[in-house]
């Protein structure tokens, strides 16, 4: 299971719960300081940001949702698809964890992260939002 940094509710008792995905080659402390900048327009929220689940090749202390060579049209596809599972783990043990249900879920993405958050978000019911950052809906090459 990946796991990442948190920040816990300012009131004591979450109420929401803000997940921040990262891009590729960073990891989830690059995006968790966001989460106190935040945290005094929702005071109730939960701020957590999980470290991708793979290495990038040669950088090892950057993270990556998926592999990225840009020779391969569907490699974005496929990434998603397998990435996403892994996700919904995460997502699922931390609204447990807070005793929330989905609709107090909302998904903060940056790159890589916006395409993790756009494909798992949308794919998942009653979900409070999701904010995307300098990314793209990922679909397979052969739709428009």
């Amino acid at each position: 299971m990946i796991d990442g940094p948190r920040i816990a509710p300012r009131s004591g008792t979450a109420k929401q719960l803000v997940v921040f995905l990262h891009g590729y080659g960073a990891d989830g402390n690059d995006l968790i300081s966001l989460g106190r900048e935040w945290q005094a327009l929702l005071p109730d929220a939960a701020f957590v940001s999980p470290h991708a689940p793979e290495p990038v090749p040669g950088y090892p202390s950057g993270r990556q949702w998926f592999g990225l060579t840009f020779r391969d049209p569907d490699e974005r596809w496929r990434g998603v698809m397998k990435a996403r599972p892994i996700l919904d783990e995460f997502l699922d043990a931390e609204l447990a964890k807070h005793n929330l249900g989905g609709s107090a879920l909302a998904l903060v993405g940056f790159s890589q992260g916006t395409m993790m958050a756009l494909h798992t978000g949308l794919r998942r019911p009653a979900l409070a939002g999701i904010v995307g950052y300098s990314g793209v809906l990922v679909t397979p090459s052969n739709e428009a």
